[in-house]
């Protein structure tokens, strides 16, 4: 089992979102808004310091997923979400110890 976290831009949130709910044994996600800065800023901004911003708005989105399918989620991601601009974003891959539904106790792949 794995967990994928992916940072996108906010406006291909909804295109990633569609192809996600088409992805065969996908169970859900969850998406947060999210500020952070990567390679490129917050060095090199012009300006009163005072008025300098570092984060950039960002969507955070988290998947748990079984071995089975990681890679065709991370592809529809990754597909919807390139825009061809600096700052996209990232997508990191996590194994998953394990998971436990609360309500019924189930485990594992199950439980996701």
């Amino acid at each position: 089992m794995k967990q994928i976290i992916a940072y996108i831009k906010p406006a291909v949130l909804e295109r990633v979102t569609e192809a996600l709910r088409h992805t065969e044994g996908l169970t859900g996600m969850s998406v947060m808004e999210n500020s952070g800065f990567g390679r490129g800023y917050g060095a090199g901004r012009q300006g009163d310091d005072s008025q300098i911003n570092y984060f950039i708005r960002n969507m955070r989105l988290e998947v748990m997923v079984s071995d089975a399918i990681v890679w065709d989620v991370v592809d529809a991601i990754r597909q919807q979400a390139w825009t061809g601009e600096h700052g996209e974003g990232k997508i990191y891959v996590i194994d998953v110890v394990e998971a436990v539904r609360i309500r019924t106790n189930e485990r594992g792949d199950a439980a996701v």
